[in-house]
């Protein structure tokens, strides 16, 4: 038996297991697959948007030219930079989101460890109390038995007249 472990309190058995001993799980974070997922999700989203400009500048009896070209070009240049902005923006996303579910996590954890600590220092503060209650009354109780036998070795006999006619 560990020390200081009280064989008195009722033995658990079955239904729910204590707070105390259950294990902590970490908190659920966004996973690197999801967020990969998503960020290929977004370039493949980004992909052909020259093709779309320049079909967007076509008109009716009018060939393709350089302008047009550069035009469609400088459009698919933009869209993968939007697109490798998206994916950076989820990605940090994820990462702040990770990173605050952990900080929320470790925060309630240490909240718990102090409330422990201090029901705890609580009890232990009963305790001494309690120590000090019964040492201050075994004091009072020695000096009491001290005060009688004081009171008891300080008769005298009383000899006052009307006593001694009494006892002639």
């Amino acid at each position: 038996m560990p020390i200081g472990a009280d064989g008195m309190l009722p033995k658990r058995t079955g239904g729910r297991p204590s707070p105390l001993t259950m294990p902590r799980q970490s908190p659920p974070m966004i996973s690197d697959s999801a967020v990969q997922s998503q960020a290929n999700n977004i370039y493949a989203a980004g992909v052909g948007g020259g093709r779309t400009a320049m079909q967007a500048m076509d008109r009716a009896g009018i060939s393709r030219g350089r302008g047009q070209q550069s035009r469609a070009d400088t459009a698919e240049a933009m869209g993968g930079v939007q697109a490798a902005q998206g994916a950076y923006e989820a990605e940090a996303g994820a990462a702040a989101s990770n990173a605050q579910a952990r900080y929320g996590y470790d925060a309630a954890m240490r909240g718990e460890q102090m409330g422990t600590a201090g029901l705890l220092e609580g009890l232990r503060n009963m305790q001494s109390g309690a120590d000090m209650a019964r040492m201050g009354f075994k004091q009072d109780l020695y000096e009491a038995n001290r005060r009688g036998q004081m009171g008891l070795d300080s008769i005298y006999l009383d000899r006052t007249p009307l006593l001694g006619a009494l006892l002639r």
